[in-house]
């Protein structure tokens, strides 16, 4: 039986036509790394074994930490081997100064005002706002005023995440943050009940990014080839 080579394996998929491209993602204990040809996820003793290299390499063990990590490389034969960009970020938790304001009508009955956002780096803000009481019932009225002030208020956050500028070369990554409001807290103003959010919480992470190659020189090959070739 012919020996198995993954340089021959590489060189036949790539003279064939393919693309073949190893994937990596993860951070905050959990990550993993994984073969593609073509776009789909191929799982096999070959890719398996070029796996196991490229996680040497990459050097992320179990990827515990406060960090996130992605990247791709795609096989090259010129070097006869996988050329890629590891991209890397550390995640620290900011609070911004906010100035939003929510008035509520006093006509509306309620105890608490409950107001949450989410929002991540490539996405819009959602928010989700609600009246909560300890007595009584909800109307309409009290979910066409939540879903006006939701519309308004991820203008707001859209607004305040997208002009983040930090001096630490930070750039903004997520917010989840909520609040509270209760009745009795609101400042009265004529006919409203008056709220401000001053502060947001949101989450950061640092941008750096450094080339990746897997070369299968002859050592590397060597030590594949006599894993492949015993089992």
């Amino acid at each position: 039986m012919e020996n198995k080579s993954i340089v021959q394996w590489c060189k036949d998929l790539h003279e064939a036509g393919n693309e073949l491209t190893m994937k990596w993602e993860g951070g905050g204990d959990s990550g993993w790394i994984y073969f593609e040809i073509d776009g789909e996820t191929t799982d096999n003793e070959y890719t398996r074994a070029l796996i196991d290299v490229m996680d040497d390499i990459l050097d992320y063990g179990s990827w515990a930490g406060e960090f996130n990590a992605s990247g791709t490389a795609v096989y090259d034969p010129k070097i006869n081997g996988f050329v890629g960009t590891d991209f890397y970020g550390e995640d620290e938790s900011e609070v911004l100064n906010a100035n939003f304001t929510i008035r509520i009508p006093k006509s509306f009955w309620f105890t608490t005002f409950h107001v949450e956002v989410e929002c991540n780096y490539d996405e819009g803000s959602n928010v989700a706002a609600s009246f909560l009481v300890k007595n009584g019932f909800l109307i309409d009225k009290h979910s066409d005023f939540c879903t006006n002030l939701e519309q308004d208020l991820a203008k707001d956050f859209d607004d305040l995440f997208n002009s983040y500028d930090s001096n630490n070369d930070y750039v903004f990554r997520s917010s989840t943050d909520s609040w509270i409001l209760e009745r009795n807290e609101a400042v009265e103003d004529g006919d409203d009940l008056v709220f401000e959010i001053e502060k947001v919480q949101i989450q950061v992470t640092t941008e750096d990014e450094k080339a990746i190659t897997l070369e299968l020189d002859e050592e590397t090959a060597k030590s594949i080839d006599e894993l492949l070739n015993y089992e």
